[in-house]
């Protein structure tokens, strides 16, 4: 499945090129364009070329800023984030918690859907990762001077889309291969983001963009003392952002699509009046897109150009307050607190203090795409619980955290179907 998607997007170009050149044959009655032979395809291996390295990479790279708006929106609605606002039944399995293998909108929904998430993380994956390949594979003096510098690039860029397969599916599969656990996975974005770190060429901010994704494919994987250390080096006020632009549907900030504008989704009750300006949610004024459902709505992300964290100083400070614990982490959470002129934690219970990060992370790091896999590595209850009826569309909410692997994975994955 996987191999398709690029030469599927080259195949509908060429077939919007090849509309093209038709209507205008027909518009002059040409007769020679009319009896010349077009072809039915662009053949990928004539766009695969070094001449093309920075735009395979860019590429890429906006997939990958695409999926993480799909999945901050989706995961979102999964957690306790965002809720449900509209009367479409195809968005209720995840908020319900309710999806399965043969649901669709997860496993086949585009970029720039609601609720799409598979897809496009397993394109934005596999862009990277054929971006790397092909880089390794042709030289300097094919690509030019920056040929390493765009590998340290692609490598980092694809940590964060195996990030993202890692902390929303239970299970998940790359390039037709075995299934593979979460734990894998994020095996593989550290060692993606290793070597994005260690390229002599990587410049300082794609540097710290990636210790923040290993410090987070690390403790991931309970390599604590590891991502602690990555986090340490990760310096004050660094952020480094996904763009967006309201001028492309695909690369607009979906979270203020389906809560502001389109009033689809609404933030959940259990993010609402925290009288917390890093929490920044507000009523309204009108109902969403399903009339009896209120809408509130976020103002972290004011507008469709908003830019989305990526990675940040503040994610790479609570990874440190957690494994620290203790005065450390206490300083570590006034530190984030005092920006706000929050009032100061203190505690010297261990257990308060944890309690606390959590708390923390859940605040700090509100609508940025962290919530749905803390809630699995905390083991945070489920809200609403399990059996509690689901007033929007019926039925009752389900136990799911992670997403299955998808049937269209499963199903045409030789490796792993039949077994």
């Amino acid at each position: 499945m996987k191999m398709i998607f690029s030469r599927a997007r080259a195949s509908r170009g060429a077939r919007a090129g090849l509309a093209l050149l038709l209507t205008g044959g027909a518009l002059t009655a040409c007769d020679t364009l009319l009896e010349a032979t077009a072809p039915s395809r662009i053949l990928e291996e004539t766009l695969l070329q070094p001449s093309n390295a920075s735009v395979l990479v860019a590429g890429a790279i906006a997939d990958v800023e695409c999926a993480l708006g799909n999945y901050i929106v989706a995961a979102g609605t999964i957690s306790d984030e965002l809720m449900d606002a509209q009367a479409n039944a195809a968005i209720w399995d995840l908020d319900r918690r309710t999806s399965n293998p043969s649901t669709a909108l997860y496993a086949t929904g585009g970029c720039g859907t609601l609720g799409g998430m598979y897809t496009p993380i397993s394109v934005a994956r596999f862009q990277a990762d054929q971006a790397i390949k092909l880089l390794e594979g042709w030289t300097d003096a094919q690509v030019g001077s920056t040929r390493a510098q765009l590998i340290s690039r692609a490598n980092a860029y694809a940590g964060y889309a195996y990030i993202l397969l890692g902390e929303g599916f239970c299970s998940s599969a790359v390039d037709l291969g075995p299934e593979l656990t979460p734990a894998q996975v994020f095996t593989t974005a550290e060692a993606r983001f290793t070597a994005a770190i260690n390229s002599p060429a990587v410049n300082d901010s794609v540097k710290n963009m990636a210790l923040v994704g290993r410090a987070r494919a690390r403790i991931n994987q309970n390599k604590r003392t590891e991502a602690a250390a990555d986090a340490a080096l990760v310096p004050n006020n660094f952020t480094f952002n996904a763009r967006t632009t309201a001028a492309a549907g695909r690369a607009e900030n979906r979270v203020f699509r389906f809560n502001n504008t389109s009033g689809q989704l609404s933030v959940d009750s259990s993010f609402r009046n925290l009288n917390d300006p890093r929490v920044p949610v507000v009523d309204g004024g009108r109902p969403g897109s399903f009339p009896v459902v209120r809408l509130w709505v976020q103002n972290k992300y004011p507008s469709l150009a908003a830019p989305i964290p990526l990675a940040s100083w503040r994610e790479a400070l609570l990874i440190r307050a957690e494994v620290a614990g203790g005065q450390q982490a206490v300083t570590i959470i006034n530190q984030l607190r005092a920006r706000h002129s929050l009032t100061p934690f203190a505690s010297t219970d261990e257990a308060a203090i944890q309690a606390q990060v959590r708390e923390e992370r859940r605040r700090e790091l509100f609508l940025e795409g962290h919530r749905l896999f803390d809630t699995i590595r905390f083991s945070v209850p489920l809200y609403p619980a399990v059996g509690a009826p689901f007033s929007n569309g019926g039925g009752t909410y389900g136990s799911n955290k992670c997403l299955p692997l998808p049937d269209i994975e499963r199903l045409n994955n030789p490796t792993i179907a039949g077994r």
